[in-house]
């Protein structure tokens, strides 16, 4: 895993070479144990490199010195090997044992076409030195990062993180604040945009060239829906194969592999698969809080069954000395509460590993989620949504924002559009079913924008490499197709596999989320201190964009009438102040 930064353009002269190192310096958590450019005429190259592939001879930048190619890569390609093999067959000779190389070489027999073999997470650049053209692409996912934003001299910066652009000196954010509508929205900025006007983001599953001052984007890859007429046994079954397959692909690696181990169905499946993967008990990781849901003693006990060496952490309640600084690790705004259990046991894994598995990916694949189970006992009451004039998807869209629009509206002083009207408009023109609108939007719009983006920035902010079994686009592209909503909804095929191994009590206790007490922590004096001080500032950034006096009265709802349902808004409001506040150096007034 790696950090990415590379400037391209007629006018790369015109670039003070002295914000290279400083880029590099933005990324160095993404990859400590290396570092690395590459200069050309028109184009600069960079890297830092977390090393778990090839560990002495992956260094990046990595040339092509016959072809005149050059390739920074963030990632990692599952089967780099079997693609090796084939290209050798090919006449193609090889120097070193690393995945980079393979990338490269892909792409000289294939062009573009190279990511439809690609099977793994990530973000790269190849520049073509001969054509003086530029190739960027990112994974189906989005697993990997991948920002860049054009200069006043029109030369394309790119970087891993929008910092490392900060860093250039070429570049201030100009925020957006349709933008911030989205974060109201969804907690998050969607994963097609960026919160920023003038830094964008290549899209999951997309890739770019830039030739002669021109950039061109397309999308390789897509979730199609064909229903796939199979019986129960035989899915189940196909599920088991395919993602056995994914967790043995993902074992692969020059160092040590553990797993982060809740005791829920998800990473106990991939847990218990990656043991039977290993000689050796892997090493688990969980997290939880006093007085609070708390799955470690179900993590203990699913670590016994499997037989893994396992590693529990009972954290503390007061979070505020790591709020600023978990805040301040995200490019964007974010507000998930899983952020705070996601850092800590992602800093406690890498204490011990370089690469941990998870469980991402299994709620929206296999329809865990409440709202889906709601959705197919109202999906029974068409009349209840033809009273309404609301189509499911759009009253889906509208259901998963903590703010109404009137609510919004208030806090805006103007007209905020919903969600749906400005985030999915192809999902809601689609002729999919309701709940095949819902499924795709969670796995492309929920998936890549929040949970993702989470995974990916409090893994690196430790030197961690997260990989997500789950997220393997064969195991996608059959699950989204599986006939009959009942196999998915609940996670029902999940929890036949898992309980072939474990006590039916296990299997099917109540879904509990993978949050922090946020409720909890807001009443504690030193967060309501943290709260009146920072959103009730004179000089707090988020006046700039939202009503003062609206935002008091939404403090003095939680804290003067004692009214709980106020507090995730609170708190939404609190992280967006903390990452405007912890970004302002970055942002042209």
């Amino acid at each position: 895993m790696c950090g990415i930064i590379g400037i391209t353009g007629n006018n790369v002269q015109n670039i003070d070479a002295s914000n290279i190192p400083l880029m590099l310096a933005s990324l160095s958590k993404r990859g400590p144990d290396d570092h690395g450019t590459l200069a050309f005429p028109s184009c600069l190259l960079g890297q830092t490199r977390l090393s778990i592939v090839d560990l002495s001879g992956g260094h990046q930048p990595m040339k092509d010195a016959k072809r005149d190619m050059a390739i920074t890569f963030n990632g990692e390609i599952y089967n780099y090997r079997e693609l090796k093999k084939d290209l050798e067959a090919k006449g193609y000779v090889f120097s070193t044992h690393s995945d980079t190389e393979v990338i490269l070489k892909m792409y000289q027999e294939h062009g573009e076409g190279c990511l439809h073999y690609l099977d793994g997470m990530f973000a790269f650049a190849i520049w073509d030195n001969e054509k003086k053209l530029l190739f960027m692409a990112r994974d189906r996912f989005g697993k990997k990062p991948f920002y860049y934003a054009f200069d006043q001299d029109n030369n394309l910066i790119f970087a891993s993180e929008i910092k490392a652009i900060f860093a250039s000196g070429k570049i201030q954010g100009i925020i957006d604040p349709q933008a911030i509508d989205n974060y109201l929205a969804l907690m998050y900025i969607p994963p097609h945009k960026t919160v920023y006007k003038n830094i964008f983001t290549l899209a999951p599953a997309e890739c770019a060239t830039y030739h002669n001052g021109t950039l061109t984007k397309k999308k390789y890859w897509e979730l199609s829906y064909a229903p796939i007429n199979i019986s129960y046994d035989d899915a189940k079954e196909k599920v088991r194969q395919l993602l056995t397959a994914s967790v043995k692909k993902r074992m692969v690696a020059d160092v040590e592999i553990g797993s982060f181990l809740s005791g829920g169905v998800d990473s106990t499946l991939v847990t218990l698969l990656a043991q039977s993967f290993s000689k050796t008990p892997i090493k688990t990781f969980s997290v939880g809080y006093q007085n609070y849901i708390n799955e470690l003693p179900f993590a203990l006990e699913a670590s016994k069954r499997i037989g893994t060496d396992h590693y529990p952490l009972q954290a503390k309640n007061d979070m505020t000395e790591n709020l600023r600084v978990v805040m301040a690790c995200f490019d964007e705004p974010h507000a998930d509460s899983s952020d705070f259990p996601q850092y800590l046991v992602s800093k406690l894994a890498a204490s011990k590993v370089k690469v941990a598995l998870s469980g991402d990916g299994a709620d929206e694949l296999f329809m865990g989620y409440g709202w889906y189970t709601r959705h197919r006992h109202l999906s029974y009451r068409a009349h209840f949504f033809e009273k309404l004039l609301l189509d499911p998807f759009q009253g889906y869209v509208r259901n998963i924002s903590i703010w109404s629009a009137r609510e919004r509206k208030r806090l805006w002083g103007k007209n905020s559009k919903y969600v749906n009207e400005f985030l999915s408009p192809e999902i809601a023109g689609s002729k999919l079913p309701p709940i095949a609108k819902i499924n795709l939007f969670d796995l492309t719009t929920y998936l890549p924008g929040q949970l993702l983006t989470k995974a990916d920035r409090m893994g690196m902010m430790n030197s961690l490499e997260v990989r997500s079994p789950f997220l393997d686009h064969h195991l996608t592209e059959f699950a989204f197709n599986l006939p009959q909503e009942d196999w998915k909804t609940g996670k029902k095929i999940l929890k036949d596999l898992l309980q072939e191994i474990m006590p039916l009590e296990f299997v099917n206790r109540k879904k509990q989320g993978f949050g922090a007490p946020v409720k909890m922590w807001l009443k504690e004096p030193a967060f309501k201190d943290l709260v009146h001080k920072t959103l009730l500032a004179p000089e707090a950034e988020v006046f700039q964009y939202l009503d003062k006096k609206e935002i008091g009265k939404i403090i003095e709802k939680f804290y003067g009438e004692k009214k709980d349902s106020y507090y995730y808004k609170i708190w939404v409001l609190l992280c967006l102040e903390l990452w405007l506040d912890s970004h302002k150096q970055y942002h042209t007034n």
